[in-house]
């Protein structure tokens, strides 16, 4: 008993001299991989938002979305890109670390944008792990793959991640990565019986090389539901049907935050971008017809005396030059 004691005695002298604390220091709990599987299990419905700064990622935590995934779909949504695939890597791991300040219960994952695993693996693996280390809120890559019969390439670096212990959700159907190759943004698994048998095995193949997670874009709801049922890990649908284990939706469609018109699979729960505008019309008007800023609401007032003192020594100044 005495041993015991002047064990945790000693314990704690060394850790006061480091200077740490002996109780573990209190944060926000989030959702891990392990959690998410449990809501899996539980067949609960796991919810997934994009976040692409600081800003909409506290909105997707106060909402507590089960998780925030920073897709490379913020090139087009939200900087003005063409293509997912024109946006720089160091462009993209600067919104990752904005999203990444923002606390909260979701559990962040990150895509690994084109160009950063095409040309080795040993690249990608070392690009993998840059993303990871970005900040240890990032809990997974998410990785798009084509057809299994014409895409061996990323299953083998997909296998290569898993082996390492790198977190990965395989993401197969319509990959926007490889949308010259599909013929443009185009459902998949709907023409004939071997496009649908090839996009379900190559969703077995990518929980055979590790993926804790699928996520399916675009595909008939049948399809999809065969590939939930068929799997045992959770399946994330974007325009995939309600049978997926969850959902994910692009923050700037569903809240409506930009013009032009939406995707077929899109709920949009907000006009943000009418509102904006409205909201920044009348300020443009109220400034222009002088309603702003009120004198009595929005300044700032000084003491009465003060001031009198101030032109006082202004006009003497004044007087004695």
């Amino acid at each position: 008993m005495l041993r015991s004691v002047r064990i945790v005695a000693n314990r704690s002298r060394l850790a006061f001299v480091r200077g740490y604390s002996v109780q573990p220091s209190k944060s926000l709990k989030s959702n891990t991989i392990q959690s998410i599987r449990e809501k899996y299990l539980l067949q609960s419905p796991i919810t997934v938002s994009t976040a692409h700064d600081y800003i909409t990622s506290s909105w997707a935590h106060a909402a507590n979305c089960d998780m925030i995934l920073v897709g490379d779909s913020l090139a087009m949504t939200t900087l003005g890109y063409e293509s997912t695939t024109d946006i720089s890597f160091e462009e993209f791991k600067y919104h990752v670390r904005s999203v990444c300040r923002a606390s909260g219960p979701s559990m962040v994952i990150v895509d690994m944008p084109f160009g950063t695993f095409e040309s080795s693996i040993q690249t990608g693996i070392a690009n993998a792990i840059d993303i990871m280390k970005l900040s240890n809120k990032v809990a997974s890559v998410k990785v798009e793959v084509g057809p299994h019969t014409r895409d061996r390439y990323t299953l083998r670096f997909i296998n290569e991640l898993c082996s390492r212990g790198i977190p990965v959700i395989g993401h197969c159907g319509l990959t926007p990565q490889r949308v010259h190759s599909l013929g443009g943004f185009k459902v998949q698994g709907n023409k004939n019986i071997e496009d649908i048998k090839v996009l379900c095995e190559t969703a077995a193949k990518l929980e055979e090389a590790g993926c804790w997670a699928l996520l399916l874009e675009c595909i008939p709801h049948k399809v999809a539901s065969y590939i939930t049922a068929s799997r045992s890990v959770p399946t994330i649908g974007i325009g995939a049907g309600p049978s997926c284990s969850g959902q994910v939706l692009v923050i700037s469609d569903m809240l409506g935050m930009r013009e032009g018109s939406m995707p077929r699979f899109v709920k949009q729960y907000g006009n943000m971008r009418a509102h904006a505008n409205e909201s920044l019309s009348e300020y443009v008007k109220d400034v222009q017809e002088k309603r702003f800023p009120d004198k009595e609401l929005h300044t700032f007032k000084i003491k009465e005396d003060l001031w009198k003192s101030f032109l006082e020594n202004v006009n003497k100044n004044k007087n004695n030059h």
